[in-house]
């Protein structure tokens, strides 16, 4: 067990130190924060836009991480040859597997909860903006303090990164990453609404459900081929999953102060499972058929 925990540990943090990693966050930092400042108001309800731009920033941007992630690192386990020597330390092959794809997946779900954190305090900022605005008479405008953290959520995790990498040896990635956690659970539990919250994240949770599978499918086939063809492999499997791409984005359920039913989430992650699993299965039938000596 502590070889496992070893093995998804090393891989989460190898993804979090990845500057495509960063790059990816900050692109959908701005367009869950940024995007809304400008155009929120034009939809009619006040947090639709705000709404609507964090769960496309965690089903693409999450779609990405999981598409890239998987493959760089197990491909780079293979030809650097730190595969052979895991493997020869009593770590068996389906356990390498898997752990690495949990691994993986940790570094997902980081990005997931950075993202999902800033929409949350950009939608409250929305809907406080809103209830000012009726009062008031005026166009809605998104309530500064939100506003402000949530950008803080893009800026400041780049500072401190630069700082502690220049006098501390910080690595700057890891450093940014790590802060914009912080800084995002921070911002989203500043005038906490616990009712926005309870509607919200589900529906953010949903959305990473068809980055899952394209992150199972990205370690499986990494394990059998080499990246380019990896990648095509699991562009095909995204194509795939288009059409059903819909059924986990549901912005419009929550309009209106509107919740996304039990039993939907419930049929839609019982539909996900065995299209997660079966990657699963399918990567551990190739390491098990791999030479790695």
């Amino acid at each position: 067990m502590r070889r496992w925990l070893a093995i998804i540990l090393a891989t989460a943090l190898e993804l979090l130190c990845e500057p495509l990693f960063l790059l990816v966050l900050l692109a959908a930092l701005v367009l869950a924060a940024v995007a809304p400042a400008m155009h929120y108001h034009q939809f009619g309800e006040a947090s639709r836009m705000a709404r609507d731009a964090g769960l496309s920033s965690v089903l693409i941007g999450g779609a990405v991480v999981a598409f890239v992630g998987p493959v760089r690192t197990f491909r780079r386990e293979f030809e650097t040859g730190t595969a052979q020597v895991a493997l020869a330390h009593s770590v068996s092959r389906t356990a390498f597997f898997l752990s690495k794809t949990i691994g993986c997946a940790v570094a997902y779900f980081a990005f997931v909860a950075i993202v999902s954190l800033t929409s949350l305090t950009i939608v409250n900022g929305a809907e406080i903006g809103g209830r000012f605005a009726s009062v008031r008479g005026d166009m809605a405008r998104l309530w500064g303090p939100s506003f402000a953290l949530a950008v803080a959520v893009i800026v400041l995790p780049l500072v401190a990164g630069a700082v502690l990498n220049r006098f501390a040896r910080f690595r700057f990635t890891l450093t940014a990453n790590v802060f914009a956690l912080l800084v995002a659970f921070a911002g989203a539990f500043y005038r906490f609404d616990a009712a926005l919250a309870s509607r919200l994240l589900p529906a953010l949770a949903l959305a990473t459900s068809p980055a899952l599978v394209l992150l199972a499918s990205s370690a499986a086939f990494a394990v059998r081929f080499k990246a380019n063809a990896a990648m095509s492999f699991v562009a095909l499997v995204a194509a795939c999953l288009m059409p059903a791409l819909g059924c986990y984005c549901l912005s419009d359920a929550l309009a209106d102060g509107g919740s996304i039913p039990a039993g939907y989430a419930a049929l839609a992650f019982a539909v996900l499972a065995p299209a997660v699993a079966a990657p699963l299965v399918l990567g551990v039938h190739f390491i098990n058929g791999r030479d790695v000596q």
